[in-house]
């Protein structure tokens, strides 16, 4: 059995209810940060408050489900080759845009960026037309109009790039700029470094 099944079996077994604590997974030895552990190497018991659980009952309830469903072994199995994250669609990404990282912002800031930055990712730019709305900016036509084309365009564009031959297409040329510029600093040598002009 894999190490990856042993621990979301031990995840699961944690969230769902049981009556008697499980603490195999815990380091043993009086000076663990596991009080059952430490407990049993100082032949003591264990005061019920300290093996109270973390999380409620409910909460539990409604963690596990979404554990669930987040660790199904075809969705881990698309993270297998490391390139999940496209860098120009990301969440951050899209809060960066909107308060970039070498200008100061404010927590503030940094939080209205977020809460935008999630309604764009999630729903479009039509999103910010009903924040528009909540502050009682009359929206117009062209604003609508805009909302609905640049939505569009993000759709048809990602719809495009995720095509095999186009990210094939885009992973050659990629590689044959580095190959160029490998070729062009083994010609030339480097052109800047520090102390080259000693």
């Amino acid at each position: 059995m894999s190490l990856e099944v042993v621990q979301r079996k031990d995840i699961i077994r944690e969230i769902k209810p049981r009556k008697l604590p499980n603490h195999r997974s815990c380091p043993t030895g009086p000076e663990s940060w596991c009080k059952w552990q430490k407990a049993v190497a100082l032949n003591t018991h264990p005061r019920l408050e300290d093996l109270l659980p973390l999380l409620g009952q409910e909460m539990k309830e409604h963690l596990l489900p979404i554990y669930e469903d987040l660790s199904r072994e075809d969705l881990l199995e698309r993270c297998l080759g490391g390139h999940t994250q496209n860098a120009n669609k990301s969440f951050n990404s899209t809060i960066w845009r909107l308060t970039p990282k070498h200008l100061h912002s404010g927590q503030k800031i940094i939080e209205i960026s977020a809460y935008i930055a999630a309604g764009v990712f999630n729903e479009g730019y039509t999103s910010i037309l009903r924040i528009m709305n909540a502050l009682d900016i009359v929206v117009g036509t062209q604003a609508l109009n805009f909302a609905k084309n640049t939505d569009e365009a993000r759709v048809t564009r990602q719809n495009r790039m995720s095509q095999n031959e186009t990210k094939a297409a885009r992973t050659a040329r990629k590689q044959q700029l580095l190959e160029d510029n490998q070729l062009f600093e083994e010609a030339e040598g480097p052109l800047y470094a520090p102390g080259i002009a000693d």
